[in-house]
């Protein structure tokens, strides 16, 4: 990679600030994962949009807030949380298949309507999100209710 920043150009403070924005952009959709830990066992599931910064700071969520709030935590506005819901979420980026899933990106899933329910992918086929059954927590998507 190095290298390669290199020979688009050859100053090496130009390589060092372009791979240090790659490593914190890498490590912020790591962490995006990571960061809704925090609400395991101590969060509310509210159904449907009208979050407010209030609701996050007592762990007040729903699916698509849960998102917002733990994207802003490492430093990636997806626009304001008044118009944060799964619609929304679905034009951002770019849609890839399950298999090619990375950490930190946004998963959709088919439940009261198409694309109906947004977690995170944390990896190994689980995702974090708020659920009304669960509250924040980590589910599997590869069986039952998420396959």
């Amino acid at each position: 990679m190095r290298r390669a920043v290199f020979a688009y150009n050859r100053a090496d403070w130009y390589v060092e600030e372009v791979l240090g924005f790659a490593d914190q952009y890498v490590k912020g959709y790591v962490a995006v994962g990571d960061v809704g830990n925090k609400w395991i066992g101590d969060s509310v599931y509210v159904f449907g949009r009208g979050r407010n910064q209030s609701d996050l700071v007592r762990g007040r969520f729903d699916c698509s807030s849960l998102v917002h709030w733990a994207f802003k935590e490492v430093g990636v506005n997806l626009g304001p949380l008044t118009s944060i819901i799964t619609e929304t979420l679905r034009h951002l980026g770019t849609p890839v298949s399950p298999s090619e899933m990375k950490l930190g990106d946004i998963a959709f899933f088919d439940t009261y309507k198409r694309d109906g329910h947004v977690g995170i992918y944390v990896g190994n086929g689980k995702f974090i999100g708020a659920q009304s059954s669960t509250e924040v927590a980590i589910a599997d998507m590869t069986k039952g209710y998420w396959e």
